[in-house]
């Protein structure tokens, strides 16, 4: 069997049914945005990794190598955020053809390291090879999050409310501007989708905050598109989850781009990827705790539909549910 004929989601599960955890401390394995493993005092430890490759994940002709540096740590701080916890730590791994130039390492490093220094992440150590063709960038970071504050996928419940931080499809939008050029796009739009595709900033401080109110029963960072991520937490929560066209938060920026391609903005927000915003459930009492939590930080939260008794995403649009499927980035 070819691994474009099981595809991403099979591979992984294929992967964790060989795969017997023996240590008493592994709290949660393969599944989630990051690993938890019970340590020594009273708080868990957050694991997590992710590989940029070139011609896969970024192309080197398009973003600076300060970008890469920046992004490279950003989309593992958002899997830390997603799970509620505080990053602490990151090492990096490089596979490095010999043709780079060294300025290029150090505008890298100087990009991780602005972001690192945001969150107080130290960088401690990696490691470095040879790479015969293409960059491969490999992060992986620590994190830290009190026992009562952890949130899984799994955990929906049925009457919950869904909703998502920030805006959707910008990050797509810089994408098919930086393949396309696009230039009849407006400059503020261009400068919209550029930044969030290049430079995206991980919900941090709004993932420990939504965690520590003790009501928010789901959640995951939005990094293969908002249909892709509903899925994966109606398919571990064993529930169905409605969403609402008009309420979800399409970019100016996707509107501008997504008109220019011939496309539909609301399908660039939902199958787009790479906003690393959070999708996430919680009772359906609360929305005034949530919506001043997010508000105390300045982050934009809407509601975009419910959790039901049932299985799969649906979106209703115009008065009429249709079956949403993952869709968004695959790697296979």
């Amino acid at each position: 069997m070819k691994l474009n004929e099981i595809g991403e989601i099979g591979l992984i599960q294929r992967i964790t049914n060989r795969l017997n955890p023996v240590n008493q401390r592994t709290v949660l394995g393969i599944g989630d945005d990051a690993a938890v493993v019970e340590v020594s005092g009273n708080k868990l430890l957050v694991i997590t990794t992710d590989m940029l490759v070139e011609g896969s994940h970024f192309i080197w002709e398009k973003i600076s190598a300060r970008d890469l540096g920046y992004k490279s740590l950003a989309v593992n701080l958002s899997d830390v955020a997603a799970m509620g916890g505080k990053p602490l730590h990151a090492v990096v791994a490089l596979g490095l053809p010999s043709s780079l130039q060294v300025e290029d390492i150090d505008a890298f490093y100087d990009g991780m390291q602005e972001l690192a220094s945001r969150y107080g992440v130290d960088i401690i150590g990696g490691d470095i090879t040879a790479s015969p063709s293409n960059l491969v960038v490999s992060v992986t970071v620590v994190g830290e999050v009190d026992p009562a504050h952890l949130v899984t996928q799994a955990g929906a419940a049925e009457g919950d409310l869904v909703a998502v931080t920030g805006e959707l499809g910008s990050s797509a939008a810089g994408l098919a501007i930086l393949l396309n050029e696009l230039p009849r796009v407006s400059s503020p739009a261009r400068e919209l989708a550029l930044t969030r595709h290049l430079r995206p900033q991980p919900r941090v401080e709004a993932g420990q905050e939504l965690a520590a109110t003790g009501r928010v029963h789901a959640m995951k960072d939005i990094s293969d598109g908002l249909a892709k991520e509903l899925n994966t937490i109606a398919t571990a929560s064993k529930k169905m989850i409605l969403i609402k066209a008009e309420t979800i938060p399409v970019s100016p920026a996707a509107a501008a781009v997504a008109i220019e391609l011939g496309q539909d903005p609301l399908l660039m927000a939902l199958t787009g990827g790479e906003d690393y915003e959070l999708v996430f459930t919680f009772s359906r009492g609360e929305w005034e705790l949530i919506r001043t939590t997010c508000q105390k930080l300045d982050v934009p939260v809407h509601v975009i539909g419910e959790v039901m008794t049932g299985e799969g995403v649906f979106l209703e649009k115009s008065g009429v549910r249709a079956r949403l499927t993952p869709g968004g980035y695959s790697h296979f």
